[in-house]
């Protein structure tokens, strides 16, 4: 983000860093009017009226319907208003379930059904890519196919948004930055890509291994992500440190508190001092790649009736990965990456979550006797769960 954000305070005025994307309809088909049907003669034999009743067989090109039209993407709609009440959830049908297209592949088959809902007697198909293969949409007749297989039917819908929504988060994000002493010059939009954005609420762990860069990754069950722009910013464009798969870089988490996003998010991590693990893994930044663990680092905070957490989510090169191995059992879930320029913020995760549920990073390491005096006291079903 530091393109698009200037300092208003010095260096040393940034909360520290601790340790942790006109159809015109085309002319109407000019068609060959019809000879008109003359009546047969009085005196024309059986034969012959039956041999000029009977239809001449219609030339196979004037039977055969008209082939389907691709919509031009020069045409597509607009893209959705990221801040509108409701967006485009589009689903598709697979072994009797609807399933759920991601979010940013929603808003791009939108784009072009809006064109085509624009001029119906127009082109009605749609080539893009959908789940990481070449698709084609029909939306005369409301079906999808991938990479030329059997065509499934597909759905529109509109999801309304709750409370957690685009706006919410970026009115939210100017607070904090501004509060920061960091004025944010560009739109959101240039900012985030909401498109990306992922809603983990209402999830839950099915077990699923996955792997980035070579390391276990953990989806934030519970959390909203909040996609940052980062494509195309760094490595001269090349994005291929964001492939989800074992090629791209391995995905951590670090808490933060809301008053230290405009430090981190415009000017990067920072080394701190005094760190634990020094001697094990060298001086760095701290992240671990269980959200479970990140979030002890952020106290929830206040905002517009809503108690929320913020952790940043993470990309980090897998060969400057330097695990913790000793201390507690929580903190042997750390990763320590001395270079900051190996770490690259590419989400900010937000959830709701109450002060008397908040467990700190000290009472979860050297327990309830550690619980900070401002907090109000943990609800007894959080307090078993630790102890």
């Amino acid at each position: 983000l530091k393109p698009y954000l200037s300092i208003r305070a010095s260096d040393a005025a940034l909360p520290r860093m601790g340790q942790l994307i006109s159809l015109c309809c085309p002319a109407d088909e000019v068609r060959e009017a019809a000879p008109e049907e003359k009546p047969l003669a009085a005196s024309a034999t059986e034969e012959e009226a039956r041999t000029v009743a009977e239809p001449t067989p219609a030339r196979e090109e004037e039977t055969k319907a008209p082939a389907k039209e691709f919509i031009d993407p020069s045409q597509r709609a607009p893209p959705a208003d990221v801040f509108a009440e409701s967006q485009p959830d589009w689903r598709w049908e697979g072994d009797g379930k609807w399933r759920n297209y991601r979010p940013e592949e929603s808003l791009e088959i939108d784009r072009y059904w809006k064109a085509y809902e624009d001029c119906k007697s127009g082109p009605c198909l749609a080539k893009l890519q959908i789940m990481k293969k070449e698709a084609v949409m029909d939306f005369a007749a409301m079906t999808a196919s991938l990479d030329g297989g059997r065509p499934k039917k597909i759905q529109r819908h509109l999801k309304a948004q709750d409370w957690l929504n685009n706006l919410f988060f970026w009115e939210a994000f100017k607070d904090a930055m501004i509060s920061g002493g960091v004025e944010v010059e560009s739109s959101a939009e240039d900012m985030f890509s909401f498109s990306y954005n992922q809603d983990f609420r209402g999830m839950t762990d099915d077990g699923r291994q996955l792997l980035r860069g070579g390391q276990p990754y953990k989806l934030p069950v519970g959390w909203k992500r909040f996609a940052v722009n980062v494509r195309g910013q760094y490595d001269d464009g090349d994005n291929r440190w964001l492939r989800e798969d074992e090629s791209g870089w391995a995905v951590a988490y670090h808490g933060t508190a809301k008053e230290s996003l405009p430090g981190i998010l415009s000017t990067g991590f920072r080394l701190g001092k005094g760190q634990k693990f020094e001697k094990e893994a060298g001086a760095g930044i701290y992240c671990t790649p269980f959200i479970d663990v990140a979030q002890h680092y952020s106290t929830p905070k206040e905002w517009q009736g809503h108690t929320v957490q913020i952790v940043l989510q993470l990309r980090v090169k897998p060969s400057a990965i330097k695990k913790v191995t000793t201390g507690a059992e929580m903190e042997k879930k750390y990763w320590v990456i001395n270079d900051p320029s190996d770490m690259r913020a590419y989400g900010v995760l937000i959830r709701e979550l109450p002060l008397d549920e908040f467990v700190t990073a000290l009472e979860a390491v050297y327990g309830p006797k550690h619980r900070p005096d401002e907090l109000p006291r943990l609800k007894k079903e959080i307090y078993d769960k630790y102890w």
